[in-house]
């Protein structure tokens, strides 16, 4: 092999190694990371945690629910949450997820949920409702809400126990 094809071999292997993509997180991988977000969103909750909340969005999320107006950006969020939280005392917050799926780099989530609370008079309530988020994963691997609808069936206070 002359020294110009070794050169244009070793140029053409090196140029494969610069340009290859890098490896796409498994699948289970994915799935961690969005369950520790969504983790995350209900340790937030609890906590009464504006800042935390709003740190699981992106710079450009966007947040409808049909009885707000539209918010955007984590400023935003973190005010909203912070006025909507503050009369709701024990605040609780379960997700149930129904479907999901996956890209390397975005996930569409849809599911239902229970927020519960005790209000003024110290009663338990428990909104149930269904969602959709448009998650993005990060350059670091971390996923972050980037849309967010959601819309509520029903709020009631639970039944009385016999």
């Amino acid at each position: 092999m002359s020294a110009s094809i070794r050169v244009a071999v070793v140029s053409l292997g090196i140029a494969c190694l610069v340009c290859a993509q890098p490896s796409r997180p498994s699948a289970r991988a994915a799935t961690a990371g969005i369950d520790s977000l969504n983790a995350a969103l209900v340790r937030a909750y609890r906590s009464h945690d504006p800042l935390a909340y709003a740190a699981l969005y992106t710079d450009t999320a966007v947040f409808e629910w049909p009885a707000f107006n539209t918010v955007r950006g984590p400023t935003e969020l973190a005010a909203m949450a912070r006025d909507n939280w503050a009369s709701l005392r024990d605040m609780d917050l379960r997700l149930t997820v129904s479907s999901r799926r996956v890209a390397p780099d975005h996930a569409t989530e849809f599911g239902a949920f229970q927020q519960s609370w005790r209000d003024s008079s110290g009663r338990r309530v428990t909104e149930f409702g269904r969602y959709v988020a448009f998650l993005l994963r990060l350059e670091d691997g971390r996923w972050r809400m980037d849309r967010f609808f959601g819309f509520e069936d029903s709020t009631r206070p639970p039944s009385p126990r016999p």
